[in-house]
């Protein structure tokens, strides 16, 4: 393939005008196309001669060293050149001009989403002082003149080498800027500069695979078959979208020319796994039970690729078989689970022409698993029999893509990528009693196995073109891409007849909704059931110039355009926005003229549409009420005893059936007619520069600020006000109208309230609603210093000073662990954001991260990922005190209508305001993995084995804690102090081992 580039942009810096010759290899990050088939990159550079002047007509040829692929490049007269959809992977480059003498140099690597930076230097053929290119050593460049994107990419062999569990997540947490939310709910899922952990981006193979209904984390993926990850962190460039945290984009192995087989067995022996201790009230119940935890891990991997026509046409499988087992117990139940799960995933790559190529993926992610429950006693530890039938279950699903590479012309290339990833959610029943919870001890009363039922499929497909084209002084990419995502969700509550539903017994605060009086005991019955059919499209266009505006300036003019719609199940929108548009800037200045060093500043707008997770949660057909009833037969310790339905012996009913919502699915009802969207905006400036030619150092400052957040508020209150001032009389039947919003602007609805057959508009405008505009903030200041120590050891590491602070997380919520994205208590109420404003969940003000790898001997590696991390600030949450703040006489909340929230308000237990994160911090965490590898070779191949240790210390740090400070009494305002304020919720994950054998030939 010959292509003949007019311009590419200056490769970062002008020659140094030496007779050693000139090389640049990976750098840390570049805003370049990374979602090409089979991971393609960008090759560029300059060539000059013996004097350092531009030469033109040399040319540079790559040819890949396992797949035979040549590709080929003539510098223009400014001795520049580039090439574009590059396949990862490693090269041997000969640089050539009659006249002179050639360079070549052997096994040059090339990273996704990096630009290989290749300067040379020729000399004439009767110089006598003429060098070699070389791209290894001391003449490595680790400085990038042409981006300002923040992050790192791992390839499997950097990975191999250190304690990295598989997980996009493991390797988030290598980078400077990242944090792990406490709570057990979020899946591990990373906190990217301080935006919550349902806001990143997930891409494999140039498909979107971020987690479809709740944004928190990614897919499960065939981690064997993974070449390398490109982890984002800021600054990033126009083609990512839909996130305002980070980005993570991977790309696949695929099969060369030479036939490859392997195998690997992994083994996490339950018999090498520690268990922390249990965790108990100040009553002395058990709270999290530890004592019959177990978990043994197996998987095999077995893959092979090859050529079917040799330099043309490439394939890659891999059969990757895992299975677990489980056993876990609670207070009343204990359950035992056997999960399988045969993930396979297989590729086509076929190099059409020099200019052309297309490739074609599947995977396979399914898990099915059987659990069996039995009941049990805590007090007694004693297990007894079998609680109703062994219930299977399932998750997980397929992922399918055909991608498409190919240069229109010397300086116009396109990539694209179509494909679908469907995800279903499906689990049975093992037994009908429904769940029965005792608030007033903490205790669980009922052996239920399920306290919910649900089935749920969520289909994303996916389409995208980019296109690049290079000009003298600018390379100007666009693009194009489309989604639509099918969510078909059910759900309901546990429970036949009148025992279904979640069955509470609590005790009744001050104006308690249940009609009890204050301080009496009652039984709660709570029934919710979700229905809908519905879709979430979004379009999105952008457009990049990466311009050179002088030999050490420059310039990458971003900027992208999106919109989306959810809809109902009968196809209405109830979001529909567009017009987001969002620039993204970056300006990178060459301080010395030469490549070693660079100062940088960026800005960036970041859009986050509305989730999936609302179609089910706002936009659903959701039909609740509660019932609440009169305690009767009770045991000796005041418990109400379960009937033969498994729900709670219950007396009178205290009230009639109070009704929250009761399935409306009328678009103007569920959201502002003037929604805007949520985004954020973001500031860097940064310095890095090349260190002992081996490395690289640098520091980097952030702001980042939430523009606008997308809330559901529960507006009845103040509507009802509204609705009377306007001689409209509420013949709906529900109190509770949750409605999507812009906390800080108007809300405006539309429905037929009163019946008449005439649809009424009403608007409640801010000074009616008096919401507080949701803010977030993050400043931080990241040092890093990465790259090669010594000829045996490689260091990355950093340190991050940060402050992350506002009134709203994002769209979770840590400090509750609720999981639950766009639909959190936050904004519920205007009363609940009463001194809401403080240190926010994510905020760690400290983060020291080390990993790395030292070769012991030829064989032996050593290899570490070390961490400790300031705690996250803890806050009180009590019930609102009435009259004071929001819940003051003539405000629009002055119902104090967030007291049925129970303890929710930021407040102490004397009514004292006590703002977020107020009370303290958590502990440091800190986390020290290790790990041993051992390479040979074996009978023609090569074999390794690797023994980790997750949590060597086994230590068990509070990651989060029970935050509720208050609990209902029998005193003059109704509270307490809760002693079980602090009780630790969740805390690292105890010491195992995980052993590897692999062998390859």
């Amino acid at each position: 393939m010959y292509h003949t580039s007019k311009q590419a942009p200056k490769s970062a810096f002008s020659a140094r005008k030496t007779l050693a010759a000139m090389a640049v290899g990976s750098v840390l990050m570049i805003a370049t196309p990374a979602m090409a088939v089979d991971g393609s990159s960008i090759v560029k550079g300059q060539i000059v001669n013996g004097e350092g002047a531009a030469l033109g007509g040399a040319t540079i040829t790559l040819k890949h060293k396992a797949k035979g692929l040549v590709y080929t490049v003539t510098t223009n007269d400014k001795g520049e050149y580039l090439l574009r959809n590059v396949p990862v992977g490693e090269y041997d480059i000969e640089i050539h001009k009659p006249g002179f003498n050639d360079s070549r140099e052997a096994g040059v690597r090339v990273e996704v989403g990096q630009a290989l930076i290749l300067d040379g230097q020729l000399l004439g053929a009767g110089d006598a002082s003429m060098e070699r290119l070389a791209v290894t050593g001391s003449m490595i460049r680790r400085v990038d003149m042409a981006s300002s994107t923040s992050g790192a990419t791992f390839t499997q062999d950097d990975l191999a080498l250190m304690p990295v569990n598989s997980g996009f997540e493991s390797i988030a947490m290598l980078t400077p800027g990242t944090a792990a939310p406490g709570g057990s709910a979020f899946r591990g899922a990373s906190s990217f500069g301080g935006a919550s952990s349902a806001e990143n981006g997930y891409y494999f193979n140039g498909m979107n695979v971020t987690s479809i209904r709740t944004g928190l984390g990614s897919i499960g993926l065939p981690w064997e078959a993974i070449a390398q990850t490109q982890v984002m962190t800021g600054g990033v460039s126009p083609e990512f979208g839909g996130a305002m945290g980070g980005i993570i984009n991977a790309v696949s192995k695929s099969g060369d020319n030479e036939f490859k087989f392997g195998t690997q067995v992994r083994w996490d022996p339950d018999s090498m796994r520690a268990n922390h201790d249990s965790i108990y009230d100040h009553a002395g119940n058990i709270s999290t039970n530890t004592r019959h935890d177990s978990y043994d891990f197996r998987e095999v991997q077995l893959w092979a690729s090859g050529a079917i026509v040799e330099d043309k046409l490439f394939y890659y499988g891999l059969f990757n078989p895992r299975r677990d087992d489980s056993d876990w117990a609670g207070q009343k139940n204990m359950g035992s689970r056997e999960r399988k799960e045969d993930r396979w995933f297989a590729k086509l790559d076929w190099f059409i022409s020099d200019a052309h190529s297309v490739g074609i993926s599947a995977m396979n992610n399914e898990r099915n698993w059987d659990t069996t429950n039995y009941l049990y006693d805590w007090e007694t530890d004693v297990i007894g029999a079998q609680n109703g039938a062994t219930a299977p279950g399932r998750d997980g699903g397929q992922v399918y893509s055909i991608n498409y590479n190919g240069y229109l012309s010397d300086s116009f290339s396109v990539s694209a990528v179509v494909g679908r990833t469907v995800e279903t959610i499906y689990n049975v029943v093992a037994s009908s009693n429904p769940s029965v919870y005792d608030y007033r001890s903490a205790t669980t009363l009922s052996s239920h196995t399920n306290s919910s039922v649900s089935e749920e499929e969520y289909t994303r497909d996916q389409a995208r073109v980019d296109f690049h084209w290079d000009l003298d002084d600018h390379s100007i990419q666009f693009g194009v891409d489309y989604t639509q995502v099918l969510v078909d969700f059910t759900s309901g509550q546990n429970g036949i007849g009148d025992a279904q539903g979640w069955w509470s017994i609590k005790t009744a605060g001050v104006n308690d909704r249940s009609g009890a009086a204050a301080g009496e005991d009652y039984i709660e019955r709570r029934i919710r059931t979700r229905y809908t059919d519905s879709d979430v499209t979004s379009l999105a266009f952008y457009a990049n110039d990466s311009w050179q505006v002088t030999d050490q300036l420059v310039l990458n003019l971003g900027l992208r355009y999106s919109g989306f719609d959810n809809t109902v199940s009968d196809g209405r929108s109830y979001v529909s926005v567009d017009n987001q548009i969002a620039p993204r800037l970056q300006a990178i200045y060459d301080l010395h003229g030469d490549g070693s060093a660079k100062v940088y500043a960026t800005y960036g707008r970041y859009f986050q549409p509305v989730s999936a997770n609302m179609n089910i949660t706002q936009g659903s057909s959701s039909i609740e009420w509660f019932e609440y009833f009169e305690l009767d037969q009770v045991d000796g310790s005041g418990a109400p005893v379960l009937l033969a339905d498994g729900s709670p012996s219950r007396g009178d009913m205290l009230r009639d059936r109070y009704w929250r919502q009761r399935g409306i699915t009328e678009p103007g009802l569920i959201a502002s007619s003037s929604l805007k969207p949520m985004y954020s905006d973001e500031f860097t400036v940064g310095y890095q520069q090349e260190l002992f030619d081996t490395m690289s150092g640098g520091v980097r400052f952030i702001y980042r600020d939430l523009g606008r957040s997308v809330e559901d508020t529960d507006v009845g209150p103040v509507l009802a006000k509204k609705l009377a001032e306007l001689g409209i009389e509420d013949n709906v039947g529900q109190s509770s109208y949750y409605v999507l919003n812009n906390p800080g602007e108007a809300i405006t609805m539309s429905y037929d309230f009163d019946g008449d057959g005439q649809v009424d508009t009403v608007t409640l405008s801010e000074d009616e609603l008096m919401l507080p505009k949701a803010k977030r903030k993050y400043l931080a200041m990241e040092f890093t210093l990465d790259g090669r120590v010594s000829d045996d050891l490689t260091v990355n590491s950093s340190y991050t000073w940060s402050h992350s602070y506002g009134n709203t997380e994002g769209l979770v919520k840590t400090d509750n662990n609720q999981a639950d994205p766009g639909w959190t208590t936050s904004y519920d109420y205007g009363d609940l954001m009463d001194h809401s404003y403080g240190d926010l969940p994510n905020d760690h003000r400290h983060a020291f991260k080390v990993s790395g790898a030292y070769n012991l001997t030829d064989s032996l590696v050593l290899g570490l990922v070390a961490r400790t991390t300031s705690g996250r600030p803890q806050s009180y949450f009590s019930q609102h005190p009435e009259g004071v703040d929001s819940c003051a006489a003539g405000s629009p909340w002055d119902d104090c209508i967030s007291r049925y929230y129970d303890h929710a308000s930021h407040y102490d237990e004397n009514g004292n305001p006590a703002p977020r994160g107020s009370a303290g911090n958590l502990p440091w965490v800190t986390n020290l993995d290790l790990s041993l590898t051992y390479n040979t070779a074996l009978f023609g191949g090569d074999l390794m084995l690797k023994g980790t240790v997750y949590n060597l210390l086994n230590a068990d740090t509070a990651t989060s804690v029970f935050e509720e400070r208050t609990r209902y009494a029998d005193t003059p305002s109704g509270l307490e102090l809760n002693p079980d304020y602090g009780m630790v919720t969740d805390r690292q994950e105890a010491r195992y081992l995980s052993l590897i054998a692999r062998y390859e030939f």
